[in-house]
């Protein structure tokens, strides 16, 4: 017998007959237990070799901290074997094996079979996760899945839980609001109200989509680009004009490099988005230099000329001897960096289907409230979305720079390549390269 008295409210989910389910509940709702224990469930229904299942948090930390103390005490009495604490995992005697992992490592659930997984929190997750790690994974053995959390906006959640109620005949849905599900005394959730900002109770207690992300940083920029249709399936590619990119170097985290385009009105379209973690810089340099049509300006972070204590060599000099003369974005605060790019932002249209998770990370970026000061922090919070977000603001800087020469492009109606795309020449080395841009007034230079 399982050491759970399931809450009547999630019921339906245990007795559910779909292949897939989406919950939205309140805060406080019990959910996590109900997740772990359907795990456990699904461990004894299993008729599979050797089940393996999975609760998949947005980081292992989180998962760790919230569901691995609830995985061992619920399944104790079917432990084949003590918990394996190094890799939280419990075997039980059925020979079923149920893990506990986070989503913000995800290359390292490549390669596993699933026949069930609950995705806690999904409002977090990276897009890419489930489509590419977490669904191959429950191909083969036809695997099941939950998607559960509380709203945080219009995100990847909301998009699912649309879907779901839209086809009871593939899905199981469930919205759980505090102020119908009986969970929470009604005089509790008085106090709440009175306590929190109406978005944020909104969001947290009445399952509230609507509710705009607490501290996102380009919330009216992006809901301005869907009303004027600048988030397109289109593709923005423009054979006839040079592309440019714009790096942010991941050394722990994700690389991003971002294609993008001045269109003949000079806006700027964003074409590309390449995205990799743990790649050598030689893989973005094939990349870009293979890139179909004429190779424009190629930007990197100020500190991409510091010298790697493995190589010898800096970012800079290794594309430099691949050809490419790369431009510095100027150092800058963050402060700065923000307003350059939000007031890019109304000239800029993105190809969504050719960028990858660039939109939904840019209505993610946010920053942390900070209940100490009782104020927003200075510092964005360092996440998946942050990796693209620092690549689209060091676009936006680099995109500010070369107006002008895309300006004199325009009015002169050049067809050869235009002047201000140098060759490269081979005396260049990265001492030429720097005091070359100081003298054209530092515009060039990574310091």
């Amino acid at each position: 017998m399982l050491a759970y008295t399931p809450r009547s409210q999630f019921l339906p989910l245990h007795n559910r007959t779909v292949r897939w389910a989406s919950i939205n509940t309140h805060r406080r709702a019990g959910k996590t237990v109900a997740l772990i224990n359907d795990l456990i469930l699904g461990t004894l229904e299993c008729r599979l070799h050797n089940p393996q299942f999975a609760y998949i948090g947005p980081t292992y930390a989180q998962s760790k901290r919230i569901a691995w103390a609830y995985l061992k005490e619920f399944a104790a009495s079917y432990l084949a074997k003590p918990p394996q604490e190094a890799e939280l995992k419990v075997t039980l005697k059925n020979g079923a094996v149920i893990y506990v992992l986070g989503a913000d490592n995800a290359d390292s659930l490549r390669g596993m079979y699933l026949d069930g997984a609950v995705l806690d929190e999904y409002t977090l997750f990276r897009p890419s996760v489930f489509s590419q790690v977490i669904r191959p994974a429950l191909s083969d053995r036809l695997g099941w899945a939950i998607f559960a959390s509380t709203p945080r906006g219009k995100n990847l959640f909301y998009d699912i839980h649309r879907a779901a109620e839209k086809d009871p005949a593939t899905w199981y849905s469930l919205t759980l609001r505090a102020d119908t599900s009986r969970l929470i005394p009604q005089h509790e959730l008085d106090d709440l109200r009175a306590d929190m900002d109406p978005e944020e109770f909104a969001q947290e207690y009445l399952c509230s989509f609507d509710a705009a992300l607490k501290g996102a940083i380009y919330a009216d920029q992006v809901n301005e680009m869907f009303s004027d249709g600048r988030v397109t399936a289109e593709d923005l590619y423009d054979p006839a004009m040079p592309i440019n990119w714009a790096f942010d170097i991941g050394y722990t985290d994700a690389t991003v490099c971002i294609g993008f385009q001045f269109t003949r009105d000079l806006g700027v379209n964003i074409v590309t988005v390449d995205v990799t973690q743990g790649k050598p810089i030689h893989h973005h340099i094939s990349k870009i230099t293979n890139f179909a049509g004429e190779l424009g300006d190629v930007w990197l972070p100020h500190d991409a000329k510091a010298k790697s204590s493995q190589t010898g060599k800096s970012i800079v000099e290794m594309f430099v001897a691949q050809g490419i003369r790369p431009r510095g974005v100027p150092q800058h605060n963050v402060r700065d960096g923000l307003a350059a790019a939000r007031a890019m932002f109304p000239r800029i249209r993105i190809s969504e289907p050719m960028t990858g998770e660039l939109v939904e990370a840019l209505k993610a970026y946010r920053r942390e409230w900070d209940d100490m000061t009782m104020m927003f922090t200075e510092t964005p919070v360092h996440d998946w979305a942050s990796d693209y977000a620092d690549a689209f603001r060091y676009m936006c800087l680099a995109a500010g720079i070369m107006e002008p020469r895309a300006l004199l492009r325009k009015e002169t109606e050049e067809t050869a390549r235009p002047s201000w795309i140098k060759p490269f020449m081979v005396d260049v080395n990265l001492d030429t390269m720097f005091t070359e841009a100081e003298n054209r007034g530092k515009i060039l230079r990574i310091d």
